[in-house]
This record gives C-alpha cells, structure tokens and sequence, in this order.
C-alpha cells in the first residue's frame, strides 16, 4: 500500500467509498457533517461524515502536505492535484461558513474513455467524432468551450490522444489533470512562490518555455487569464494542432472570452488586430454542456470564419445537438445533427488523402418563414437569386433600396407595408439571407402554391 493510500485509510476514511466508486464523480465536503456526491450528473445527500472539523482540517492539511502545498490561516485555500489525477479544492473557516468546504472532482481515466463510449452515451454522433478526428490529423487550432462540470478537460483528454503518434506534445496546467495518452507528451504545472514571494512559474512562464522546447503543439489546460495571448501566439506561429479549454456558454462567447483573458495582461495590440489573430488562430470551437437532466453533451461542433466589417466574430456550425422533446423520467431527447455546412478547410480533407463522406455533414434546415398578417404583393417573376446565402447582414440596405439589385423585385418591395417590411427582415435574419433574396424565395414560395392548387 502506498503513503497516499494509506493516508487516504487514515484521515478520508468516511470518503473512502466514494474515492474508489467509478460511478461518483464528484464528492461535495460542506463541514463535518454534510457530505454531497455526483452520480450520472445528479447530487445526493450521503449519510457519512467527519468526527469533528478538527477530523476534517487535519485530512485537509496531510492532503496538502503530500502534494507539497500549503493550507493555514495564512493561505487558506487549497488547490490541488491528488495522485490519482483527481483535483481537489478547499477552503477553510471563517470564510467557510458551515466548516471547511472541499470539492474533489474525478476524472475518467483516458486510456478508458473513447469516442466509442461517447457515442454511446449520446454525448456526441458517429459523424461529429469522425469528423473532430480529421480534423485532429489536420492540425486544427481547437478550442473546447463550456461551462464548470460541462467536461471540458475530459473530452480535451480524449482529443489529445488523437494525436499523431511521431508528434510531441508539450501540456502547460495551473493543476496537472489532463491524462492525455500519447507516447510523446510532456507535462508542465504551475509552482506557487515560496514564502519568501520567490520561485513562482506562471502559466505564461511555462508556454514561453515549452515553445522553446521544440514543441509540435501546446495544450494549455484551461485558459483563464492574460496567457490566452501566448496561446493565440502559439497557434498562430507554427504550432497548428494546439489546443486549449475556456469557460464560456456558446462557440462566440468562447472567442469572446479568449479576447477578454487576452486583454487583461500588458499587452498594447489594437482591439481590431487580436480580433482578426484570434479569429484566424482558431479553427474550430467545440462547445459542451452540462444539461439539466444532468447528462453531458458536446452541442456544438462550430468553424470560425473570422471577423465581419462590424468587429463581430463569425461562427457556422457544422454539427449541432438539436434536442426533439423530453421523456417521461425527464431525460432530454435529440441528438447531434449535420447542419448541411461544409467546412471551409473540406478540400484539405480530400488532397491528404483522407475520406469524409459529404453527405455526413447532413441537410441545410428549411428556413422558417414569418407568419405575415397581410399577403405579400406578388411583383412578378423571381429573380434568379434566390435562396443564395450572404456574408453580409440580412437586415442591412432594408428599406427603399433592399431590392436595387432585381429592379422587379425592387417594386413589388415598394408596396410593402412597413409592418410587413419588419417582418420580412426579421425573416431574412433568421434564415442568413439578405432582405432581397429572401423576397424573391417567398414569390417563389407563394407561386408554387398557387400553382399546386390551380393542378
């Protein structure tokens, strides 16, 4: 029996049972005498506790004592990586109301987590896999968004052991928890200053070194603060394949949050050029979610296209979990779809040599269109046109000159009501396309109803 083992009998001994169960993922300490765990993403109340807060504050301390850190009135917060990968969390009264609050997260082992598995649970689709496998092989800038909990670094783990298997990996973390299993990888974890205020390594300190070290790429753990920017550096100087986890609830916010972290350091980059170096560092967002049936999802598997005349990142999303109902036990219904977007990079995918089928990326959704309370002025034949997609915003040039560019469709827009002019760009907003061409898809629409009736 090892000395954590053998710690872990002696002071975790109420926590023992939960430490060595699989199926808990998280165990929840609020004082002595309140003890919360996870299964399948739901919390339960167990009937175990601590003796006292005495108990409590001395399984903290030889905690932090084995992993060479420091608890005390002085510091009263303990972060910290057990030596099962484990990341621990604590902090002691009077800050901690109810007694010393510690939050251990396990992690799933990444030799044992697969995208088989996944798919399985229906934490991701066959196609959404495949294709995030390519894309690894390709050397894709990703980043994996999502909220506390969402499993983040879990499916960062499995990502990493796509790597090719002849590339080194450099792993910068705050608190080692990646397991990434790869031959070649080589782990790097923040060190505190001593009391003296010496001796202290910042993860911008660590990525500086490892793209020094001949690195193939660099995985930063989580990016929470100004080393954002060395990180969009590193993607953006050779290093293709890098990747990294923020904090953020969609694949936008998560671009908009690495700009953020970004700014908060010593930089003096113009907001445009960090926008346009994020915007071309980053290949792909995938974003998790925690959902409130407790289960974990990747919903969305989205490109960055870059940034629009207006400042704002452009995102499409090539997969996207659509949820179809609930059932009876409250569990959520759907599954991840192909939105029927090809990437921008798809001709890379066929000149390495790889095969994608086309058709896995799925239909386009029909557009919806607005219910109008007044029928729409049919001005004649359509123009050609119609249904094609714009960059440029749908609501932009509305009005008396939307429809310059087809002079019929520009006439039959004139005798719009300004009710139905408003919901006409609303409209266009929703399904991507400018005002005009969206007019001329609804004559379109309308012609070939009245055609079905007139037959």
């Amino acid at each position: 029996m090892s000395v954590y083992d053998q710690s872990i009998a002696v002071f975790l001994s109420p926590i023992k049972e939960f430490l060595a169960d699989e199926s808990v993922t998280e165990i929840l300490i609020n004082g002595p005498k309140e003890i919360w765990i996870e299964r399948k993403g739901k919390l339960t109340l167990t009937d175990v506790q601590f003796h006292d807060e005495t108990a409590l504050q001395a399984a903290v301390r030889n905690i932090a004592q084995f992993v060479k850190r420091t608890i005390d009135q002085q510091n009263p917060q303990l972060d910290a990586r057990l030596p099962d990968g484990s990341r621990i969390h604590a902090v002691l009264p009077p800050s901690a109301r109810k007694g010393t609050t510690v939050a251990i997260r396990k992690f799933s082992k990444a030799a044992d987590l697969t995208f088989e598995k996944l798919i399985s649970f229906g934490s991701i689709s066959p196609e959404g896999a495949e294709f995030l496998t390519l894309c690894v092989g390709l050397a894709k800038n990703i980043i994996v968004s999502g909220g506390t909990g969402s499993g983040k670094t879990t499916f960062l783990n499995l990502l990493g052991g796509l790597l090719p298997k002849d590339e080194r990996l450099m792993v910068v973390e705050d608190a080692s928890e990646l397991q990434i299993n790869a031959p070649h990888v080589v782990c790097f974890e923040t060190k505190a200053a001593d009391h003296e205020g010496k001796g202290q390594l910042t993860i911008r300190d660590l990525v500086r070194s490892a793209m020094r070290l001949r690195p193939d790429r660099i995985v930063v753990g989580e990016v929470r603060g100004a080393e954002a920017l060395d990180l969009i550096t590193v993607m953006n100087t050779g290093h293709g394949g890098s990747m990294g986890t923020t904090h953020a609830n969609t694949p936008t916010d998560a671009l908009v949050r690495l700009e953020t972290l970004a700014t908060m350091g010593d930089t003096t980059i113009p907001l445009a050029a960090l926008r346009r170096q994020i915007a071309g560092a980053v290949h792909l967002v995938v974003q998790a979610k925690r959902l409130h049936d407790g289960s974990r999802k990747i919903t969305n598997i989205s490109e960055v296209l870059g940034v629009d005349e207006h400042g704002r990142y452009t995102t499409q999303d090539i997969f996207r979990f659509v949820q179809t109902g609930i059932a009876d036990d409250h569990k959520i219904l759907g599954s991840m779809q192909g939105m029927g977007i090809i990437p921008t990079f798809y001709e890379e995918i066929e000149v390495n040599g790889l095969s994608f089928d086309i058709a896995k990326f799925g239909k386009p959704p029909k557009p919806k269109y607005p219910k109008t309370t007044e029928a729409l002025p049919v001005g004649g034949s359509a123009g050609s046109g119609a249904g094609s997609h714009s960059g440029s915003h749908a609501g932009s040039g509305a009005g008396s000159g939307a429809g310059a560019g087809n002079p019929t469709v520009a006439a039959a827009m004139a005798k719009l009501s300004p009710v139905q002019l408003q919901q006409l760009q609303a409209g266009a907003a929703k399904a991507g396309m400018t005002v005009q061409n969206y007019y001329t898809a609804l004559l379109k629409q309308q012609a070939a109803k009245k055609a079905g009736n007139a037959a």
